[in-house]
């Protein structure tokens, strides 16, 4: 569990750091507009049937990464339109990249 816990907020810390940069930089990413959670948040969710969590890494950091978070469903960070529609707007979405 500790292994666990360790690994969610390594990788939430990588999403809000990349986030923050996109934003700062002026870069298409709306980070004002785009809600966000802590670690502790994520992890209480992670076993909730009412949240999806999406990995939206490239395939290079996907493969070559040994991280990754229980449960999450894999999907392509550039075809967003191909598969947005396919998800319940009832549920709770997190997309991490990191």
């Amino acid at each position: 569990m500790k292994i666990r816990y360790v690994i969610i907020t390594t990788l939430v810390l990588l999403l809000l750091m990349a986030t923050s940069a996109m934003s700062i930089a002026g870069g298409a990413f709306a980070g004002d507009r785009v809600p966000r959670m802590t670690t502790s948040q994520l992890a209480g969710m992670l076993d909730s049937p009412d949240v999806v969590v999406i990995d939206v890494r490239r395939d290079t950091d996907f493969q070559g990464s040994e991280m990754m978070i229980k449960g999450a469903q894999r999907r392509a960070y550039n075809d967003v339109d191909g598969w947005a529609g396919e998800l319940s707007k009832e549920k709770t979405l997190v997309l991490y990249c990191a």
